[in-house]
């Protein structure tokens, strides 16, 4: 059985038609798809900076901590030498004294 120009014309446009809407749902699943995954990218890429702004804010505050610590045995230090100190002198003049 021969079908008629007519019917495969019309046929033909049936197969297109599908493969169109099959390809036009394939390209809005990918496009989807696409716009998901810039969403996750800027999300991660906010995470990352967000990240990177608190290491570097960790850091000076290491930075600080460190210098304190400096700080303080240097005072310790100095206290000590002043400590010697007096007792030096309290030393000189109770031998004075005598």
């Amino acid at each position: 059985m021969k079908k008629t120009k007519e019917e495969q014309m019309s046929l033909a446009g049936t197969e297109e038609g599908e493969i169109l809407t099959k390809l036009n749902e394939r390209v809005e699943r990918a496009i989807t798809t696409i716009q998901e995954l810039r969403r996750e990218r800027d999300a991660l890429k906010k995470r990352a900076e967000e990240a990177e702004a608190k290491l570097a804010e960790e850091n000076e505050t290491s930075d600080k901590l460190s210098s304190l610590e400096e700080e303080h045995d240097r005072f310790k230090r100095e206290r000590s030498e002043i400590r010697d100190r007096i007792e030096s002198i309290l030393s000189n003049l109770e031998s004075l004294e005598e």
